[in-house]
């Protein structure tokens, strides 16, 4: 690789860095859902408490929240290069949560970076 592709490299890496940062905090409340039903079953927006949501997240299936005006955001971690935020989330399955930090949206699909969760009363 040639020098002057790799400084067009460094400095369109280090733009993003600083939008990164300069993307504010925010807070979303929601849902913590399996993706799958949250995509396929429109009318359900709480959790059943059949067990399902526990046992589609015990399957592997990717975790959403969903908001109470069916907005879908996915969570991401605060780092760059994105690393694993199930773990984090886990104890908060099929519960209501907040949850704080950068919200980023590319077409139509959004994304929180998990800073803070915390489970809210409903």
């Amino acid at each position: 690789m040639s020098i002057p592709s790799m400084l067009v490299l460094g400095v369109l890496f280090l733009a993003q860095v600083a939008s990164q940062k300069t993307t504010p905090e925010t807070s979303v409340v929601g849902y913590l859902r399996d993706s799958a039903c949250v995509h396929r079953f429109h009318e359900v927006t709480k959790p059943l408490p059949n067990g399902c949501v526990e046992a589609c997240v015990r399957g592997g299936s990717p975790l959403v929240i969903l908001t109470k005006d069916q907005q879908v955001y996915h969570p991401i971690s605060t780092e760059m290069p994105d690393s694993d935020v199930r773990v984090k989330l886990l104890p908060f399955v099929g519960k209501l949560v907040k949850i704080t930090g950068p919200m980023f949206s590319r077409g139509g699909s959004m994304a929180i970076a998990v800073e803070h969760v915390e489970a809210v009363k409903e």
